[in-house]
């Protein structure tokens, strides 16, 4: 059966443009004619829309910045819309530094500009940035980090700070098979974990998963260790740290995948001078009002926090998939509690999703909230129902060794935690009564980790929804 007729005649004389522009140069350390990149980068275009003009852009994207040919030329000869779409994908080199010098700021600047860029312009640079990235993947698998000195920036982590910038300016286009390779790929490459020498650091403290570290020589640098057997999480807390971070929610900046050659973890930027809330209690009971009131308007800030919601998961969707995972309920309470979380109030707001007073931290000037590997968006009760079980569920030993408060500090925390976050004219009762079921429903995560029931919130949970 013959091909079906189609109108390429823009694409044809695309092909032959470029083929002419990058006649006799290489892709660079590959050994083949670099024209085989903008064809690839006109294939993954093709994936997402037959659009001929997008598809002559994605052959023509290098010529103006690897070519003598002048945005003004591919005017001429392919109009004002290729021309635009070409002219967006050409970095804007920087006169008084050199290629190294200027790296960075030329890559943020190219950022900024595919952020702001029209749909149809980011369609082109996604087609661009797969061809690099499985360029990289590829030659990264065979190479190993000794890849990155072909650069001009050898820093790994310049590059993967790159890449992902890249991937959240591209966000309007999840959901497509090439964004979603895309991804994958920076995944694949730069989830591989930094060794690290573990002599370099000293013991800073203990946490729920594993201990804290800082740098001995580097003041700006700590370390997350998890406990050995733990690979995934501190990957997952990593990665959604990183899109925290990129929102300006208030987080220490995250830093890269590491092991030690027995555990994994990460870096992150260490804070000079900070406390949890959970320490200040312990070190001055006396202002656990004001404590809770700092921590209140924290949480108000972060719960008005609208999220683009292709980047994060519901809180709904993470409760049912823990549910579902959870041997320690029938079938018929898993059917009655999915339910209450089907039928729980909706938003589109920030989760922290592990929020209690030992995940925030302050300075005299700045606030921050850490280990985010929980982090989603939905309604805040789903949040504040950890706040509710931190204070007010827990055992006295747990308290004091976890939190270094003791329960009536803690239910006094509450306590003045309500009014400071609801209103002066809440009813404490009322609160309480409604916000108990959003804490049963965290004992899906505790028993999961555990690995163990835990009766008295099962029992609280079944009480409240049935």
């Amino acid at each position: 059966m013959p091909n079906k007729p189609l109108d390429t005649s823009l694409m044809d004389r695309a092909i032959r443009y470029a083929v002419q522009a990058h006649a006799g140069t290489e892709r660079r350390g590959k050994g083949y004619p670099y024209i085989l990149h903008p064809m690839e980068a006109a294939a993954i275009v093709a994936t997402i829309t037959p659009d001929q003009e997008l598809l002559a852009a994605a052959v023509l994207h290098d010529v103006v910045e690897d070519t003598p040919v002048t945005v003004e030329q591919i005017r001429a000869e392919f109009g004002d819309r290729v021309a635009d779409l070409v002219a967006a994908e050409s970095d804007i080199e920087i006169s008084h530094l050199s290629v190294s010098e200027s790296w960075h700021a030329r890559k943020q600047a190219a950022i900024d500009r595919l952020a702001a860029a029209p749909h149809d312009a980011k369609i082109v640079a996604m087609g661009d940035k797969l061809s690099n990235m499985r360029a990289i993947a590829q030659d990264y698998a065979a190479k190993g980090d000794a890849l990155w000195q072909i650069f001009h920036v050898t820093d790994r982590r310049e590059h993967e700070w790159h890449y992902r910038g890249l991937a959240a300016s591209l966000s309007e286009l999840a959901g497509t098979a090439a964004y979603e390779e895309f991804v994958r790929l920076i995944d694949e490459v730069f989830c591989q974990p930094v060794r690290i020498d573990l002599d370099e650091y000293e013991y800073a403290g203990e946490g729920a998963n594993g201990s804290s570290y800082n740098h001995k020589t580097d003041p700006t640098v700590m370390l997350k260790l998890y406990r050995p057997g733990i690979r995934q999480q501190p990957l997952d807390e990593l990665t959604l740290s990183r899109k925290v971070y990129a929102m300006g929610i208030p987080t220490p900046e995250p830093g890269d995948f590491v092991t030690d050659g027995e555990c994994f973890g990460l870096r992150l930027q260490r804070v000079p001078g900070k406390r949890s809330f959970a320490r200040a209690i312990g070190e001055e009971p006396a202002r656990v009002g004001e404590y809770a009131a700092k921590f209140a308007q924290m949480c108000r800030k972060l719960h008005a926090t609208h999220v683009d919601t292709s980047c994060f998961e519901s809180v709904k969707d993470r409760y049912l998939r823990l549910l579902g995972e959870n041997p320690f309920f029938t079938r018929d309470q898993k059917a009655r509690i999915a339910e209450f979380i089907r039928r729980a109030p909706d938003a589109d707001t920030a989760i922290h999703g592990d929020l209690q007073f030992g995940n925030a931290i302050f300075t005299g000037s700045q606030d921050y909230f850490i280990d985010l590997g929980d982090f989603c968006y939905g309604h805040p009760m789903f949040d504040l129902g950890m706040v509710y079980l931190t204070c007010k569920l827990n055992d006295e030993a747990f308290t004091r060794n976890t939190f270094h408060m003791d329960n009536a500090t803690a239910a006094a925390f509450w306590d003045a935690f309500v009014p400071a976050y609801f209103g002066p004219d809440t009813d404490p009762q009322a609160i309480e009564r409604d916000i108990r079921v959003y804490a049963g429903l965290k004992t899906l995560i505790v028993e999961r980790d555990t690995c163990r029931p835990m009766p008295e919130f099962r029992a609280m949970l079944e009480g409240t929804i049935y």
